[in-house]
């Protein structure tokens, strides 16, 4: 597959493609695919999601949206927190590969974009954390890629964390 040729659409521009899509995770499937699910929060700016077509067919999906989650006390005061527990993040609330594509390097792909932006952002809008729910088979991946698990489970979905490296800045 050549990268190069993927497209990262919205989903509003990409929604009459949704119904060939498949992860192997009905729930994550359903949430792409049902009308009441993506498109609409999508739709009212609760979330935003992303398609990556290829060659006119969605290969990959993310949905994601500004939060604030809260972090253990003990973190809170490794990274110098006094009292707030609830730390600026994007929460990443669902991420899909379709099947026939899942060994060809499309996720690690789909995380590297995902986590430039969020790195592209972070100096104007102040973001420490990229959230992502992940299904359990997956938590193995994501933790050879930095993220961490959480502890936190809902839905058969596993709450995973990254921390955004922070930078000395240099006064003029």
């Amino acid at each position: 597959m050549d990268f190069n040729k993927i497209d990262f659409l919205s989903l509003d521009k990409t929604y009459q493609l949704v119904q060939g899509f498949s992860c192997g995770n009905d729930w994550i499937n359903d949430y792409l695919k049902q009308p009441s699910n993506a498109i609409f929060d999508h739709r009212l700016g609760i979330s935003s999601t992303t398609t990556l077509v290829y060659e006119n067919e969605i290969v990959a999906f993310f949905t994601a949206n500004c939060s604030h989650l809260e972090i253990p006390m003990e973190e809170a005061r490794e990274i110098g927190l006094k009292d707030d527990l609830f730390i600026p993040a994007v929460e990443v609330k669902y991420l899909g590969v379709k099947e026939k594509y899942q060994t060809n390097g499309i996720g690690t792909y789909l995380l590297q974009f995902i986590i430039g932006k969020v790195l592209e952002i972070t100096p104007v809008f102040a973001c420490r954390y990229i959230f992502l729910w992940a299904v359990e088979d997956k938590i193995e991946y994501y933790e050879k890629r930095y993220f961490q698990l959480t502890g936190k489970e809902e839905n058969g979905l596993y709450l995973m964390k990254f921390l955004i490296p922070t930078y000395e800045w240099e006064e003029e």
